[in-house]
Formats: structure tokens, C-alpha cells, sequence
């Protein structure tokens, strides 16, 4: 969350679902292993102190996917991805 720049100097810009969206919910918890209030409070804290810029919130996967591969520099996440129609780069993530 302090990163806000890719090695290439690009601009980092981060995507996200609502925090009560199950996907959500289940990313913040599974992978990155704290709460959704949790992550909320510290994307807040680096936003008001300057030190970062928080995710811009998409109401659901599509909408992410969609912002994410058509917005240079941007990340997030999706709980599954069609490989058919892949048009970003994908890591996945298993536990």
C-alpha cells in the first residue's frame, strides 16, 4: 500500500469491491489476512496523511475487471477468471 508506483515509474492505481462485497470479504481475509475494516482504516490513514492514494471502489467483478484492463498501471482482484476472455495479466493466487 506504500508502493505507489510500478518499477517502470508508472502510477499504481488500485481497484477494489465494497467492503461488504463477499468477494471482497474473502480476498482481504484469505489473502491479505486481515478484516475489511482493517484495510479500510489503513488505505484511510495513508490517504489523509498523504502518504498514499486510495482505491477507487467498483461495484462488482466485471466492473473491475474492465477498469483494470483499460487503465494503465492498475491492479485488483477477481475471485475467478474466465481464461477465454483473458485480456490482463493474471496471477493467481492459491492458499
Amino acid at each position: 500500500m506504500r508502493q505507489t508506483r510500478w518499477p517502470n515509474k508508472e502510477p499504481i492505481v488500485v481497484f477494489v469491491l465494497p467492503s461488504q462485497h463477499t468477494v471482497h470479504k474473502t480476498f482481504s481475509k484469505e489473502t491479505l489476512h486481515i478484516f475489511p475494516y482493517q484495510l479500510d482504516r489503513i488505505w484511510n490513514k495513508l490517504t489523509f496523511s498523504g502518504l498514499g492514494v486510495a482505491p477507487r471502489i467498483v461495484q462488482s467483478q466485471t466492473e473491475l475487471l474492465q477498469a483494470v484492463s483499460t487503465t494503465p498501471g492498475a491492479i485488483g482482484y477477481v475471485e475467478t477468471l474466465d481464461k477465454e476472455k483473458q485480456h490482463v495479466n493474471v496471477i493467481n493466487i492459491t492458499e
